[in-house]
């Protein structure tokens, strides 16, 4: 059942759309904004408590208010109110941000509610609260396709605002490549629009520069375009540290000169034994047999201990296939990031596998993305997203826990692996975003932090819309 569902079921609808409950903090009077464009809960409702469900539960926040837009002139009436009783908030897309930037104690714009999406020709208008499975299951049935990610419950918006890598981008570029325009909500609550040809440097900034910052995105108009079947790949290997060394140095070499149809990932781990475990897996929109020929770059280095299996399947296939799954998941987690720009030299490959095989089994894992083809062909300076030529590939550091007494041992691990990594790298990637980054502008933006600061300045001098890495006005 559907959140807006509840609530009509519920009979929780009133005039104003308010749902009362006991609240943890005094607010001034809620605004009178019609049922049809907003709707307002209050700590206690069901649809309060229903959606506080984080992504990462070490940053778990109760606001004093979660409003769910449905449409942009609610989000326009809503962000009015925000700020004319200045109440701070967030907003909130898919609800995936690894640092909680999609939480706050104030308010909460929660979009969810606004995920319709319709087509027109190839282009595809989208709600700011659709999520990427959203997406895909309306594409596939017309024989189209969006190069996003890989998770189905990422929200469309903090995804596509900080580029978006996904299994098509070697071949058809990041989600934000896709981006023909936006319309959003201003620091001054109107209702704006901005593409190639009006507001042409807030557009600039929409693709790379991460959520919130520039505005409240209410929906994107996104090119598709029609997809074949998907060679979907993998392999296994279980190594000793030198035969793990060896495998990378192998798969790195090869990954971003592969060919602009395949896109692949590698991800690497700790056994119980000891040994390294290599997982490379992807898809191609060529022939199995060119994916196969491709291959031998890896099976030709070491023998696969899971032997490589290519397979044949629809776009759709391909998208449930790595999904991991269709439901929203919540645990402890932490993550780091990096960007390797320059081919590692075996220095570097010995630090990578050496922090994998110095942590405890089975508690880190690294995912390396292969970086190149569409994604190399345009210009650093064309969009905010700044890793493109000579970007080899992205590491995302990633450990997850049950228990919150765990935390502290499980982070200084993560780090410890992640400070081994520093000579090779500076760079992070902003849908990754890491609290602990120092100089966290310049590593996620690099020579487009001056022009994003700018274009900030200009569009919310104010700062209106702010989180602990957002964009500061220049």
């Amino acid at each position: 059942m559907s959140l807006s569902r509840r609530f009509v079921l519920g009979g929780l609808i009133a005039a104003p759309a308010i749902l009362r409950a006991a609240r943890a903090a005094p607010l001034p009077p809620l605004p009178a904004i019609a049922e049809s464009d907003a709707i307002f809960a209050l700590p206690g409702s069901k649809p309060y408590e229903d959606a506080l469900l984080s992504y990462n539960k070490r940053i778990t926040l109760r606001p004093a208010l979660r409003i769910f837009p449905k449409t942009a002139r609610g989000m326009a009436q809503s962000i009015d109110w925000l700020r004319g009783n200045a109440i701070p908030f967030a907003l909130r897309s898919g609800g995936h941000s690894y640092e909680g930037f999609s939480q706050s104690t104030g308010a909460v714009l929660d979009t969810r509610l606004m995920k319709d999406i319709a087509l027109d020709g190839r282009t595809l208008s989208v709600g700011a609260g659709a999520t990427l499975g959203d997406i895909y299951q309306y594409l596939a049935p017309r024989g189209l396709a969006f190069p996003g990610g890989s998770c189905p419950t990422v929200g469309i918006g903090g995804h596509l605002l900080g580029g978006g890598f996904g299994l098509l981008a070697r071949e058809r570029g990041l989600a934000c490549d896709t981006l023909n325009g936006i319309e959003l909500v201003d620091a001054n609550a109107r209702t704006i629009r901005a593409d190639a040809h009006q507001n042409a440097d807030l557009f600039w900034a929409c693709r790379g520069g991460g959520g919130g910052t520039f505005g409240a995105a209410t929906r994107f108009d996104l090119a598709v375009a029609p997809i074949g079947p998907m060679a979907v790949y993998s392999a296994t290997w279980v190594l000793t540290r030198n035969e793990a060394g060896r495998l990378f140095a192998a798969w790195h070499d090869w990954a971003g000169d592969a060919p602009d149809a395949m896109t692949g990932i590698f991800r690497v781990s700790k056994a119980k034994s000891g040994k390294i475990v290599l997982h490379a897996a992807g898809q191609s929109t060529a022939s199995e047999a060119l994916v196969r020929r491709e291959l031998r770059a890896l099976t030709d280095a070491s023998d696969p201990d899971i032997d490589l299996s290519v397979r044949t399947m629809s776009w759709f296939g391909a998208v449930k296939h790595f999904a991991g799954g269709w439901g929203y998941e919540s645990a402890y987690s932490k993550a780091k990031s990096d960007y390797i720009t320059r081919k590692l030299d075996r220095a570097g490959i010995d630090s990578f596998i050496g922090g994998i095989a110095d942590l405890p089994p089975g508690e880190v894992i690294a995912i390396c993305d292969a970086y190149g083809g569409f994604i190399d062909r345009i210009a650093p300076e064309a969009t905010a997203f700044a890793y493109r030529d000579g970007t080899e590939f992205c590491i995302q550091y990633y450990t997850s826990w049950a228990s919150a007494a765990a935390g502290e041992r499980r982070m200084a691990d993560l780090r410890r692996f992640y400070a081994a990594m520093r000579p090779w790298s500076g760079g992070a990637y902003v849908n990754y975003c890491d609290l602990d980054l120092a100089d966290w502008q310049q590593a996620y933006w690099r020579q487009n932090l001056t022009r994003l600061q700018a274009i900030k300045a200009k569009a919310d001098p104010d700062n209106v819309f702010r989180h602990a890495q957002s964009v500061r006005p220049g």
